[in-house]
């Protein structure tokens, strides 16, 4: 389920930068789809951090912390709001939901 997330995430990546790109919108596009990227690596936090027997509540603290300040860092380096790169991080989380009710 994990690769799945990824590569799904992957190619969306690559239609939103392209679609935003189209629009005149590369940069934000950009965001969304580095947002998709970093937000498709939840899950194999998730199965790590769990996996080491950590208690849920720390493990997702420590995720949704991580993930947000990475998220602010790509917002700084491509000089835009960090809108963009939530939004794909959001998306990325979808997709991981998508992929999950696939396999069940």
């Amino acid at each position: 389920m994990l690769r799945e997330s990824v590569i799904a995430s992957a190619i969306l990546a690559l239609a939103v930068t392209s679609v935003a790109a189209l629009l005149g919108q590369a940069v934000s596009g950009i965001g969304v789809a580095a947002g998709l990227m970093l937000g498709s690596a939840n899950g194999f936090a998730i199965e790590a951090l769990l996996g080491r027997g950590t208690p849920f509540v720390a493990a997702s603290m420590l995720r949704l912390v991580t993930l947000s300040a990475l998220g602010l860092l790509l917002a700084v380096i491509f000089g835009i709001s960090a809108w963009p790169v939530m939004i794909g991080v959001a998306g990325a989380q979808l997709v991981m939901v998508g992929a999950g009710v696939r396999q069940g």
